[in-house]
């Protein structure tokens, strides 16, 4: 029998986790039937699934337009590293991992540092006291990081924000037509700009920017990297480089601020900004689910799930498991071991991890040289089941 689970009530999306809790002990597996999809929220299966390579993003590296009008938005995902399995998954992932290598985004950590204290800093030269952590604060650190990596254009910056937002509604199961019109619309629009940047590197690549180094091993194989893989990737650099790390700094915020000792205490001690980054991404998973389609037929736990079944793998339930997480319930600073699952594991391990987990240890230490700050209204989240993120984070500061 499904279990009661009503994704689109007010009260869910407010906070859905103790329905989660609910599942995990009532119905950790079962089918949900207005989305066509499996649901598993418990650690063991989220984890062991993730890995399993009988399980894909498409099948056989097609992404299939089910509705002609989403042609467009499909054309653009295909090549994605998100969309492939090896071998072409292997292929991309090699071509541009050295980029978000640990080393190398620590070359970029003064960088990340200063971003994140002008940012703070100008928060603080306001008179009024008062701003949106999440326009203010959280949308400008990680887009322009990532634009800089990428070789975007400080003119053209203002245009990423609406599109990835409106590009990543796509990918949400109650999504409604104008969303799904709005995420063609995008995709076609960056899509185009993407093909104007590399059609700029051409024989002119600028010094360490990611278009240019893709740009330059396409003209030397063109088997190697195609120019549409180019527009996909850069369009999945762009959205999931600066996405994730905004609402994740804004769920962590408002975690934080809604406990006041906690945050004077991480304040008073730049130590625990680390561990309190990683316990931050599990408490709060901006990323609720990943879905996964099964690629060949399988047998998991009873359950037989023939070629093509979609499973929704979700990694918010998964990081509250009791069975994995002492006290799951409670924000804790200092949590070791802390394996949470926020970004993923396994062959789709989120590449750019690296540089997600540095902008997001920098916004928290930038944010407490504001004192006082404190919440000016609860926040409200947007109607959204994959990606969870409050509207606005309003707050005060002396």
């Amino acid at each position: 029998m499904t279990p009661h689970f009503n994704p689109t009530d007010a009260t869910f999306l407010d906070n859905p986790y103790p329905t989660y809790a609910r599942l995990r002990e009532e119905a950790p597996i079962f089918f949900y039937e207005p989305w066509g999809k499996w649901v598993l929220t418990r650690y063991e299966d989220v984890s062991a699934l993730l890995r399993d390579r009988r399980l894909g993003r498409v099948l056989d590296n097609v992404r299939v337009s089910v509705n002609p009008a989403h042609a467009p938005f499909d054309a653009v995902q295909q090549g994605s590293l998100l969309e492939l399995e090896p071998p072409d998954h292997t292929r991309i992932r090699t071509a541009v991992q050295d980029v978000f290598t640990p080393k190398h985004v620590r070359a970029l950590e003064g960088r990340i540092a200063a971003l994140a204290g002008a940012l703070a800093d100008a928060l603080a030269a306001r008179p009024e006291g008062e701003a949106d952590l999440l326009t203010d604060f959280a949308e400008p650190l990680p887009v322009t990081v990532i634009a800089e990596l990428l070789g975007v254009p400080e003119a053209d910056r203002h245009h990423l924000v609406p599109w990835s937002k409106a590009i990543i509604g796509m990918f949400e199961p109650e999504r409604t037509p104008a969303m799904e019109a709005a995420a063609v619309a995008a995709a076609q629009a960056f899509a185009d700009y993407v093909r104007s940047l590399i059609a700029q590197r051409r024989g002119r690549a600028q010094e360490g920017d990611l278009i240019s180094r893709m740009v330059a091993l396409h003209e030397r194989d063109p088997e190697r990297l195609s120019e549409s893989e180019i527009v996909a990737n850069a369009i999945l650099f762009l959205d999931a480089g600066h996405e994730a790390v905004v609402n994740v700094i804004g769920n962590a915020m408002v975690a934080l601020l809604q406990r006041p000792a906690l945050w004077e205490r991480l304040r008073a001690d730049p130590a625990l900004i680390a561990g309190a980054a990683e316990e931050a991404m599990r408490f709060d998973t901006p990323l609720q689910f990943f879905e996964r389609v099964v690629r060949q037929d399988l047998r998991y736990k009873g359950f037989s799930w023939p070629r093509g079944t979609r499973l929704c793998l979700f990694y918010a339930a998964a990081n509250r498991d009791p069975a994995v997480f002492r006290d799951p319930e409670r924000f804790d600073l200092t949590r070791h071991p802390n394996p949470h699952l926020a970004f993923g594991l396994g062959l789709h391990f989120c590449i750019g991890a690296p540089l997600a987990r540095l902008e997001l240890k920098h916004a928290l230490r930038a944010l407490t040289r504001l004192p006082g700050l404190t919440l000016a209204t609860p926040p409200s989240y947007h109607p959204k089941n994959v990606f969870r993120y409050p509207k606005a984070v309003r707050v005060t500061f002396a």
